[in-house]
């Protein structure tokens, strides 16, 4: 299966509402529904984590929702922005991982120095991006931390 990479937060906040749910602790909207996810992100609510108040309830959260076996949605997650923004790198990581599996596959079956240079290429993106996520996440560990 094709890794994909998940919505920026930006452009979910930008779809149309399909469903809210309102409570007394804020708002969340369904923003995005696949054939197996959904995407709520928090409209309304605490301005930052408190220990009173659920997690999804704060602002710019999102929260993922999975459907299982039995067709049900099941809560999976609820991520901050920084958090999500994570996930996102990790798709994308994924996603050229995959890439460079297909590249050496091709200079397994014929040699060729355009192959090997995308592959030297997508391997210096890798490189690249696992260092910018060696600092987010540490930004998010502090972060959760605090």
């Amino acid at each position: 299966m094709p890794a994909t990479i998940r919505p920026a937060l930006k452009s979910l906040r930008s779809l149309p509402t399909l469903y809210q749910i309102s409570e007394c602790w804020g708002k969340l909207e369904l923003k995005l529904e696949t054939t197996d996810t959904r995407y709520w992100v928090t409209t309304e609510g605490v301005p930052q984590k408190t220990n009173g108040a659920p997690i999804n309830y704060v602002v710019d959260y999102v929260t993922v929702e999975k459907l299982t076996d039995e067709g049900h949605w099941d809560l999976k997650a609820v991520y901050s922005p920084d958090a999500w923004r994570l996930s996102q790198g990790f798709d994308y990581c994924q996603v050229l991982q995959q890439e460079l599996m297909a590249l050496r596959d091709q200079l397994d079956v014929h040699f060729s120095w355009e192959t090997l240079r995308k592959v030297e290429e997508v391997e210096r993106e890798l490189q690249m991006t696992n260092i910018a996520l060696a600092d987010l996440s540490a930004k998010v560990k502090s972060r959760n931390l605090a």
